[in-house]
């Protein structure tokens, strides 16, 4: 008869906090393309900066056939600031999940995320991260 209890440290749960803490340094928002706003990020974004669609999309918003980003200036997206992100109470979903996201499951993407990403915790081996990470997506959590 075969044993299914798993030890303690696969029952451990674990928290968001426990695998990244946004130290807020901008790396992530840096580059020439920022994310594609889908249409909550759009209506978010809208409501936090009490201006118009067409005031977003002259101001702050690249607008390509039904594809819509954030502006960059300078390298960087164009709501970044010394301090960290001026809308980040209603950034876009994917900057909110950056850096929990999928391809962290890829050794070698892990590396590269984790060594320009200083919120992310990097005295959990990569298996170890890859398990809680899974196991917080699977049930659901964000």
């Amino acid at each position: 008869m075969s044993n299914d209890s798993s030890d303690s440290s696969h029952s451990k749960e674990v928290l968001v906090g426990e695998l990244f803490c946004c130290t807020r340094c901008g790396f992530c928002c840096q580059g020439e393309t920022t994310v594609s706003l889908n249409e909550d990020d759009q209506k978010r974004m809208l409501a936090a900066l009490a201006i118009s669609r067409e005031e977003a999309e002259k101001q702050y918003w690249r607008v390509t056939g039904s594809t819509v980003q954030m502006k960059t200036v300078d390298g960087h997206c164009i709501f970044y600031r010394r301090h960290g992100c001026e809308i980040h109470h209603a950034r876009p979903t994917r900057c909110a999940q950056w850096p929990l996201i999928e391809q962290l499951g890829d050794p070698d993407n892990f590396a590269i995320i984790s060594s320009s990403c200083p919120g992310l915790n990097k005295s959990l081996p990569h298996a170890l991260f890859c398990r809680y990470f899974d196991c917080r997506n699977k049930s659901g959590q964000r």
